[in-house]
């Protein structure tokens, strides 16, 4: 890996920086409960997520001082247009606001908020953990099959790897079991449920009546040959003649979700088939008729709209070497299931995707165990959940 010259000066300077403010931390102990609260997510590049979510309700409906961290600076400029308080991560205001807060939350892990929070982590307020979005798909490092086989030594070394916390907020008794599988080495008493999951709430409150798009939104691949593949396959649809002579004969458009993490970005020149951004993808779910994905969390999501979706995972025998999941891939099926791109684009074409009885029985038997509450009140319950930790 190839680092500038600027990198290599600025980053010894700013670690010593970050850990002037771990010196002065302990100093803050007894005085957090009149700062704000301090919240980040996604390592401070878009406002989405649980962490996203929970910041939303709490600005419109509590009078809780709060603080989001974001390194975007168009994100930035859009909240503060919204007069929201937000700071540059890695800044001295942030920093300074992190050791002053009574509680820190984030979504993806502590490098949310600051680049060097694993080095704060006993000399903080309150932190609690939210993970990005629902529990219930791919696998934490010490679930996977192999982990049984790990020395002491090893787990102790990968537990200072993952993300730390003092309270992880769970959105059912299902996900909690999910996660104590994820985090085997932590107090089970510090995995709260019924209290987590707060990005689902607008997806139950944006029902609305859908247009004729197809969204489809590959999970991002770790291995840089399955990288490749991806956006080789991602070509391939984009220029599929049988699926735009269905999206023309139609009127359907079908939007690509480009992920975030993606070095590749591809593009279409038809009109009916779009690529967008991440960040619009909370803003385009509740408006599709169908989803298309493999192995992201939001497939447990799409369960809440009743509506076709469609399992295309290509590359599984690949994926599944390294990565293993809390419910089989087989066995949630909610929809019908392409492993190629000649399959997608025959169930594309032959609109088979659209009945949806034969995964009925399936989707109320997850929709039930993962989202029992079916009322937008997972942000409510979050909050007050977070308060009760910190002023008891």
């Amino acid at each position: 890996m190839k680092y500038s010259v600027g990198f290599l000066l600025f980053y010894p300077l700013d670690f010593l920086l970050a850990m002037f403010f771990r010196l002065i931390a302990p100093l803050f102990k007894n005085c957090r409960h009149n700062h704000p609260w301090v919240i980040g997510g996604h390592r401070g590049r878009i406002y989405e997520d649980n962490s996203g979510a929970l910041h939303s309700y709490i600005t419109k409906h509590t009078n809780q001082p709060v603080i989001w961290i974001a390194s975007n600076k168009d994100l930035i400029k859009k909240l503060e247009a919204a007069n929201q308080k937000v700071l540059r991560k890695n800044s001295f205001k942030a920093r300074l606001a992190i050791v002053q807060a009574p509680v820190l939350i984030y979504s993806h892990g502590e490098d949310d908020l600051d680049q060097f929070l694993k080095y704060f982590r006993t000399c903080l307020g309150l932190r609690v953990y939210l993970n990005h979005s629902a529990n219930f798909c791919k696998t934490g490092y010490f679930a996977v099959p192999g982990a049984a086989l790990w020395s002491e030594e090893k787990r102790k070394a990968m537990a200072k790897r993952i993300v730390d916390f003092d309270y992880l907020l769970a959105g059912s008794k299902y996900e909690r079991e999910m996660f104590l599988k994820a985090f085997p080495y932590k107090d089970e008493n510090r995995i709260l449920p019924d209290c987590g999951a707060a990005h689902i709430d607008k997806l139950l409150m944006n029902k609305v009546e859908p247009e004729k798009r197809i969204l489809w939104f590959p999970t991002f691949r770790d291995e840089e040959d399955l990288q490749n593949r991806l956006v080789e396959m991602e070509n391939q649809i984009l220029h599929s003649q049988v699926i735009r002579d269905y999206l023309q004969k139609t009127g359907t458009t079908l939007t690509l979700i480009s992920h975030i993490n993606s070095r590749i970005q591809v593009s279409s020149d038809f009109p009916l088939l779009t690529v967008e951004p991440i960040g619009r993808i909370g803003e385009l779910m509740p408006k599709s008729m169908c989803l298309i994905s493999d192995y992201s969390g939001l497939v447990i999501d799409w369960i809440v709209f009743n509506r076709p979706f469609i399992r295309f995972a290509y590359d599984e025998s690949d994926y599944m070497k390294k990565r293993s999941f809390y419910i089989p891939l087989r066995e949630f099926r909610i929809g019908q299931e392409a492993w190629s791109a000649e399959e997608l684009e025959k169930i594309i074409a032959s609109e088979c995707w659209k009945d949806m009885k034969p995964f009925e029985e399936k989707r109320n038997f997850y929709k039930g165990k993962i989202y029992p509450e079916t009322s937008p009140v997972y942000a409510k319950r979050c909050y007050e959940r977070i308060l009760e930790l910190v002023y008891g």
